[in-house]
């Protein structure tokens, strides 16, 4: 049934109709009477049978897809009756904070109607598309008829992720000093290139039928850097992220992680990350589509939701490092203790390489004349946050810790190495 207050409206102009016709005997007020019960009797009708014959559905073409791309979904409605339907009203329900726009729209004698509906994906996360809703009802708006068609529909919105061409992350120091003081490599499956052999290098390195072809020794060089696996940790501490919606750190961050992911895949690396949100996600290193998918599954989802500090989490992942490995930790956390928990990995043979997101940048910047009216314990806030962010920059410097810092409004593919393009 539809239009509660229309019906009500109805009931009582046909009770007073009736009280009257009754009282005063009048011919025209029967006449009313009759009339009003034949309109309302055949406005049932008419919605009963507006959905006969109809059959609808849907189909969401891109059920996968990232931020700031367009979810697409084809709708249908056949009539295989002999009758017109004039208007027929199409929408299902979504958990998503913008659903795909409904439609209203009428169906000829035996033919079909199909249009593409889209909306634009702001806010990653998985999502559920209700099952077809269609509803008709008489011209009056008395009555209405509705049917369910089909299932739900799953959507997983992944974060945004940058394409990050001179992306590069630096070679492990396998030997335990520095990549720069390096003189003896460790043979890896995947040789690059040959040279000439120069003191030092060892007998098994020698490339013999190169040798051969040039008249003196050539030995191979191994590609330490497309051997090593990634280890990525993300920190998701609610402490160390600030901000709302889609401009906040914790959504930087997430799409940092998923950029360096992806295009360290692109390199037939292996990548294994560890997520320190409510309960620590995991999941170990390994190459191909599979795991892309899994880790893009896995960023879909999680917030910044965790409270277990950084310094904590890094220590928990020691055990997973292995020699050879680079572990890249993006975090906007200021705490030093996390820093000097890194200081023994590059006598492991580890890797480090910090993503630092200055997380107060992420705040909204208020406008001039609010900004006049700021107190000055928030300015003392911000400037004992930078200098803390300065300290924690420095700590890692003193540790030799490659780091990239990362502010609101910048652009990440620039600010990493690579041009300004996004992903598709």
């Amino acid at each position: 049934m539809g239009g509660p207050i229309k019906q009500l409206r109805f009931v009582f102009l046909g009770t007073v109709l009736v009280v009257a016709a009754f009282s005063t005997g009048i011919s025209f007020l029967f006449f009313l009477m009759y009339l009003s019960a034949a309109l309302l009797l055949g406005a049932w009708f008419y919605a009963r049978s507006g959905l006969r014959g109809v059959r609808a559905g849907y189909h969401v073409l891109n059920p996968r897809a990232h931020v700031g791309e367009v979810l697409q979904a084809v709708y249908r409605i056949d009539n295989t009756t002999r009758w017109q339907k004039p208007w027929i009203e199409v929408w299902n329900d979504s958990t998503r904070p913008t659903g795909l726009p409904g439609r209203a729209i009428g169906v000829q004698a035996g033919a079909s109607r199909q249009w593409l509906a889209k909306v634009t994906l702001g806010r990653r996360g998985s999502y559920r598309l209700g099952a077809l809703r269609v509803r008709t009802g008489d011209p009056f708006g008395l009555f209405s008829s509705e049917m369910v068609v089909g299932q739900p529909t799953g959507v997983v919105v992944f974060p945004k992720v940058f394409d990050l061409p001179h992306w590069r992350l630096p070679p492990s120091p396998v030997d335990g000093s520095s990549p720069s003081r390096r003189r003896f490599e460790a043979a890896t499956p995947l040789a690059a290139t040959i040279r000439p052999y120069v003191y030092g290098d060892a007998i098994n390195r020698v490339h013999w039928l190169s040798s051969a072809r040039h008249g003196e020794l050539q030995v191979k060089e191994f590609d330490l850097e497309q051997a090593a696996d990634l280890w990525l940790l993300l920190d998701l501490d609610r402490s160390a992220h600030l901000g709302e919606g889609e401009s906040s750190s914790v959504e930087m961050a997430v799409s940092t992680a998923a950029s360096i992911a992806l295009r360290t895949l692109a390199d037939n690396r292996a990548v294994g990350i560890s997520a320190s949100a409510r309960r620590l996600q995991l999941l170990t290193p390994d190459r191909g589509q599979r795991v892309e998918q899994k880790i893009l599954h896995l960023l879909a989802n999680v917030q910044a939701d965790g409270n277990q500090p950084l310094a904590e989490v890094v220590v928990g992942t020691l055990p997973q490092l292995r020699r050879g490995m680079t572990l890249c930790i993006v975090t906007g956390s200021t705490d030093r203790e996390w820093v000097r928990a890194l200081a023994g990995l590059r006598r492991r043979g580890v890797g480090v390489v910090v993503i630092l997101l200055d997380r107060y940048s992420f705040l909204h910047q208020p406008a001039q004349s609010e900004a006049q009216e700021a107190d000055a314990a928030q300015e003392s806030m911000r400037r004992a946050a930078r200098a803390e962010l300065t300290a924690c920059r420095h700590a890692l410097a003193e540790y030799d810790i490659t780091t990239y810092p990362v502010a609101a409004g910048v652009s990440l593919p620039e600010t990493l190495g690579g041009r300004s393009r996004v992903r598709a």
